[in-house]
């Protein structure tokens, strides 16, 4: 009987193996993504990282719970299947999707572009910052928020004619919006300067 291979960064699987990956402790807690059928394992996610997501997941909820129809879905470490000619199954720290969206958001995974996706700078910051920004913008989503805990800064991008703008730069002092959720404001204060957060 041959031992079954642990998952490493580097491994080809398809789309039905990724879906059955597990990873063994202490690293089960990890994320991983399936990059052009490339399988990707995230680092560990630091503290700082974890309650910025805290805050933020607050933050929609209470916007959410607001409405007697909810405006959309707010999803946390969820697969995502984005569309592409190779297998692209990403996990953004959150995605949104808005009622009405062409994705479909199943038991584990939502297929198609959602209309926000947040990722918060953690070790691997280069993957957010190029990588995912050219995979989300391949992917025709519309909006594509990185936060930035370590300079307390908030870049939103937005889709336009195919490719990424930036529509704001934001910092501590400034309240997040967007208007594909009308009412929405995230004081950022509460995203970067939280009481009792770990040192930079």
């Amino acid at each position: 009987m041959t031992t079954p291979t642990k998952p490493h960064t580097g491994m080809r699987v398809s789309v039905a193996e990724f879906l059955e990956l597990e990873l063994p402790e202490p690293d089960d807690k990890l994320k991983m993504e399936l990059d052009d059928g490339v399988l990707y394992i995230m680092p560990r996610p630091r503290l700082r990282h974890q309650s910025a997501l805290v805050v933020l997941t607050y933050y929609f909820e209470s916007h959410f719970r607001g409405f007697a129809e909810p405006p959309g879905q707010l999803f946390l470490d969820f697969v995502v299947a984005l569309p592409a000619e190779l297998p692209r199954l990403f996990v953004p720290d959150l995605s949104i999707v808005l009622r009405g969206s062409e994705a479909v958001a199943g038991d584990r995974m939502i297929e198609g572009a959602p209309d926000i996706v947040i990722e918060i700078l953690s070790t691997d910051r280069n993957r957010d910052l190029v990588r995912k920004r050219q995979v989300y913008e391949e992917a025709g989503i519309p909006e594509y928020w990185i936060m930035d805990d370590l300079n307390q800064t908030a870049l939103q991008l937005e889709l336009r004619a195919g490719l990424y703008v930036e529509r704001a730069v934001l910092t501590a002092d400034d309240t997040l919006t967007t208007p594909f959720l009308p009412g929405l404001a995230i004081p950022l204060a509460g995203v970067f300067r939280r009481p009792g957060q770990p040192a930079r």
